[in-house]
């Protein structure tokens, strides 16, 4: 498929402007590219548009140099994650301007040539046992051996991040193809896991908070903490994803409602009485509903399966779209260039969110990255069975207590 013309035309818009213009043949030092990051964090960096652009092409150009690693490990990743599940969702990024300086601002020692999740992959699976066999897989290739022969991972489903946050994520080293090596990320989650987290970021887009980092309000970081022990819960429903409907809440009423360890059962239902509560207050089901479908996207060739390449997501929250780019896996360069002229704009331009995602198949980006076209209907539909369970069981304790009331005369606790 052709995509030449839409390629130039996003070059010609931001590179008729001399600001936007990129220098991708430049080389830069490794002192270049910590000064680079050190100014990217100053508060005042923006006073000097020229400063701005130039640090902003150091840090293209450091990033543009994970993209050959980075290629090499989402083809690993690819190969291992579809040999146990067909239906594995694999994507890529590099990223982004915006969280790399959060990242560097959040920690004040690390230096922007040693940050390690400049490349990620992400790998989305359908049930938590098929996500541990990709693991285990992965953990025994060389790539994988960086410390002494030593995985470097972070299991986040078996130790939970204070927020709710659960995957795996594993640090591998591979060539950069000039003799060097990069660290590239990967995470494991599941559909389940990706439906909380994409959430959260759909949240943190649309209210101008940060609950990825757990900065922003206590209400939601509650509220998402509370879902999260919840969504384990579901994860541990065999293929949660892939039952009907009625079949979803079901298996959820049994294992919440109906489990057979007090303790446990009451907790959960200590949860589901905090969400439904917080679903009240905040009005949490209505806003994302509302989110859902507000942005209008303009290129139905997300829907094109076909298509193996990058696309570029430029959302203006003011008017409620998203441009999308459609780049060729052949021209990686070309979107790199056209992805930060397009970042330098976003720098100056309010409510305006830049990203360049990569997807093995073009339709699948709407699945690895929902957050970016504001989906999150498959929480909905869970935070909804949640809501009927509580239902439930608030119904049934008010029949029994006003049956003990009539039976013995037992006074109802509050």
């Amino acid at each position: 498929m052709a995509l030449d013309k839409q390629e130039q035309c996003r070059d010609t818009i931001y590179h008729e402007q001399e600001e936007y213009k990129v220098d991708m043949d430049a080389i830069y030092s490794g002192k270049a590219i910590t000064k680079a990051g050190e100014k990217l964090i100053a508060d005042d960096v923006l006073k000097d548009n020229q400063e701005f652009s130039n640090a902003m092409d150091v840090l293209s150009y450091w990033r543009h140099t994970f993209e050959a690693p980075l290629e090499t490990a989402f083809d690993v990743v690819e190969k291992e994650a579809q040999a146990y599940d067909k239906q594995a969702i694999c994507a890529k990024r590099l990223k982004r301007h915006v969280s790399i300086v959060n990242k560097l601002r959040r920690f004040e020692k690390m230096k922007l040539r040693n940050m390690q999740d400049i490349g990620g992959c992400r790998v989305i699976v359908s049930s938590i046992k098929k996500l541990r066999q990709i693991e285990r897989r992965l953990k025994k290739r060389s790539e994988f051996r960086i410390r002494g022969g030593q995985v470097k991972m972070k299991d986040y489903i078996n130790h939970p991040k204070e927020d709710g946050y659960r995957s795996v994520h594993l640090i591998g080293q591979f060539n950069d193809g000039k003799g060097g090596k990069k660290y590239i990320e990967i995470q494991l989650r599941t559909v389940v896991q990706h439906y909380w987290a994409t959430s959260l970021e759909i949240v943190d887009l649309f209210t101008h908070q940060s609950l990825k980092t757990n900065q922003g309000e206590e209400v939601w970081k509650s509220f998402f903490r509370d879902a999260g022990a919840l969504f384990e819960v579901i994860d541990n429903i065999h293929l949660f994803s892939q039952l009907d409907h009625k079949s979803q809440f079901e298996k959820m009423y049994e294992h919440i409602f109906q489990h057979p360890d007090k303790k446990a059962r009451e907790h959960m239902l200590a949860c589901c009485k905090r969400v439904v509560k917080s679903c009240r207050d905040l009005k949490i089901i209505n806003k994302l509903e509302a989110y859902t479908g507000s942005l209008k996207v303009v290129d139905d060739r997300l829907n094109d399966e076909r298509i193996r390449g990058y696309v570029l997501l430029e959302i203006n929250m003011k008017q409620k779209k998203v441009q999308t780019t459609v780049f060729e896996e052949e021209n990686a360069q070309k979107a790199a260039q056209v992805y930060v002229a397009a970042e330098k704009h976003a720098a100056v331009t309010e409510d305006a969110v830049v990203a360049l995602v990569f997807s093995n198949a073009v339709g699948g980006i709407k699945s690895a990255y929902p957050n970016y076209f504001a989906d999150s209907s498959e929480f909905i539909r869970c935070l909804l069975y949640i809501r009927r369970i509580y239902e439930a069981y608030d119904s049934e304790k008010s029949f029994s207590t006003s049956v003990l009331k009539t039976l013995f005369g037992v006074k109802q606790k509050n």
